[in-house]
C-alpha cells in the first residue's frame, strides 16, 4: 500500500510529525514497534517550549507536577536555585504522554500500526520502501525516521554507522521511585515544583531528581565513554540520596537508554527521507533534554517536505533546507550548552551559587527554560535588563560572596 508519508517511531518526534502531516492533508502511516502505551527510559520533563508546540493542550491527568524552578548542585558542595513565577515545564510519565500524542495523531487522520517492527528501509527515484519483520512492505513518497538513537532508518539509509560511537552519544540509567505524595513533599522540602540537576561522583556527567505526584524520577547520564560502570554508578547515586532526602527509595526497575548523537554535525537528510528527534541526535548537550527539540525538529521536517512535494522534488538537495532550519533553531543553543557542560563547568560552579535566587538570574533562567531565549542569548538579555537592577545585583553578589567565604 502506498502513502504520501510514512513515519517510523511513535515517540514525541514521530507522533508530532505524523500529526503535522495529516493536518496538511497527506496520507500518513505511523509505525511503532511496540504496543502503545509502552515504557520509555526518560525522566519525563517536558519544558515549556514543548508545551507551546502542543498549543498548551495537555490533559490535566497527564501532568504529574507543574515546574517553576531549577536547582543545580556542584562538586564543590555549593548549589544554585532559580525560581520563577512563570511555568517552565511539567513532569509526565512517558508511557501516558506518548499515548496521548499518538492518539492525537490518529484523531487528525493518521493511520497507526502498532507492534510493527521495521527491519530495513531504502529509497529510490520512485519511492521510499519500508520493510517489516512480518514480511509486509510499505511504499511512500517520503519517509521520516523518528525511531530514536537506535534508528533502523538512519542505519539502513547509511546516515549513521551500524555500530555506535560511544564518544558521540550519551548513556544513561533512570528509575521511578514510588514514595507517595507525602514522601514527595518531604523529599522536596514541601516544594515539588523544582527540577534538580546534580553532579555524579568521579564521573563526567550529571544526575537528576524530577518530582512527580507520588514518585521521584531519578537518573544519571553522561558521555558513553565515561559511563561504563553505569549500574553501580546509578545505584550509588540513588542510594546516596536516601539520607539527604529523608525517604526510603525502593528500586523496582532500572531503565537504560542511549541519547544524543551527531545532531547538527551529522547528515540528517537523503533522497526522500529525513531524520528527526533522537534519531537525528537533537538533545540539549547540558541538560540532556530532548522532547521539545524532537517535536520542534518534526515540525521543521514536515514544513520542508510539504514544500518539496508542492514542487514535485524528492531529492536530498530539496530537503537540505531542513539542515539550515535546524541549525538556525538549535545551533547557538547547542554550542553554548556544550561549552557550559564541559569547559565552562568550573565557571558555572563559581558563578551560579553567587547569583542563586536573584530575580534577574531567575528571570533569565526561566526565559531559557521556556524557550523564549536560547543559551547564546543570555549575555545580551542580561545586559539589556541589568541597568535597572545594577545596585541590587551588585549588592546581592557581594553579599553572596561574603556568605560563601564565611
Amino acid at each position: 500500500m502506498a502513502y504520501d508519508i510514512v513515519v517510523v517511531g511513535a515517540g514525541p518526534a514521530g507522533s508530532v510529525a505524523a500529526y503535522e502531516c495529516a493536518k496538511r492533508g497527506f496520507k500518513t502511516l505511523l509505525l511503532e514497534k511496540a504496543i502503545i502505551p509502552r515504557e520509555k527510559a526518560c525522566g519525563g520533563a517536558v519544558m515549556y517550549r514543548g508545551i507551546r508546540i502542543l498549543n498548551g493542550i495537555i490533559p490535566r491527568e497527564l501532568i504529574e507536577q507543574k515546574i517553576y524552578g531549577l536547582r543545580f548542585g556542584f562538586h564543590n558542595g555549593l548549589a544554585s536555585e532559580f525560581i520563577s513565577h512563570k511555568l517552565i515545564g511539567i513532569t509526565v510519565f512517558r508511557d501516558k504522554f506518548d499515548d496521548f500524542l499518538s492518539k492525537r495523531a490518529v484523531e487528525a487522520g493518521v493511520e497507526l500500526a502498532e507492534g510493527t517492527r521495521v527491519i530495513h528501509t531504502s529509497v529510490s527515484d520512485e519511492c521510499a520502501t519500508i520493510q517489516l519483520q512480518d514480511g509486509r512492505e510499505f511504499k511512500s513518497d517520503f519517509l521520516i525516521g523518528a525511531d530514536g538513537v537506535n534508528s533502523i532508518v538512519s542505519r539502513s539509509l547509511k546516515l549513521r554507522p551500524i555500530r555506535k560511537d560511544l564518544t558521540r552519544i550519551g548513556l544513561g540509567m533512570e528509575a521511578d521511585f514510588y514514595i507517595g505524595r507525602a514522601g514527595v513533599m518531604k523529599a522536596t522540602n514541601g516544594n515539588p515544583s523544582v527540577l534538580e540537576i546534580l553532579p555524579i561522583t568521579n564521573r563526567i556527567g550529571y544526575g537528576w531528581i524530577f518530582p512527580k505526584r507520588e514518585h521521584l524520577a531519578i537518573g544519571i547520564a553522561g558521555s558513553g565513554v565515561h559511563m561504563q560502570a553505569l549500574r553501580p554508578d546509578f545505584d550509588r547515586f540513588y542510594q546516596s540520596l536516601e539520607k539527604r532526602l529523608g525517604v526510603e527509595l525502593k528500586l523496582e526497575k532500572r531503565r537504560t537508554c542511549f541519547f544524543g548523537g551527531e545532531g547538527l554535525g551529522g547528515t540528517n537528510v537523503t533522497n526522500r527521507a529525513i531524520l528527526v528527534g533522537d534519531a537525528a541526535g537533537f538533545v540539549d548537550p547540558m541538560m540532556g533534554e530532548g522532547i521539545a527539540y524532537a517535536m520542534q525538529s518534526s515540525i521543521l521536517a514536515v514544513d520542508v517536505i510539504a514544500q518539496a512535494m508542492a514542487v514535485d522534488q524528492y531529492d536530498a538537495d530539496s530537503l537540505w533546507k531542513y539542515h539550515h532550519l535546524c541549525r538556525k533553531a538549535f545551533s547557538a543553543n547547542f554550542q553554548m550548552a556544550s561549552w557550559i557542560g564541559s569547559r565552562g563547568l568550573s565557571f558555572a560552579s563559581n558563578l551560579l551559587p553567587r547569583i542563586s535566587g536573584h530575580k534577574l538570574a531567575s528571570d533569565v533562567m526561566a526565559m531559557v527554560a521556556r524557550g523564549e531565549i536560547g543559551y547564546a542569548d543570555i549575555p545580551y538579555t542580561v545586559l539589556k535588563k541589568i541597568p535597572r537592577q545594577i545596585p541590587n545585583f551588585i549588592k546581592y553578589v557581594a553579599q553572596s560572596h561574603i556568605h560563601t567565604q564565611n
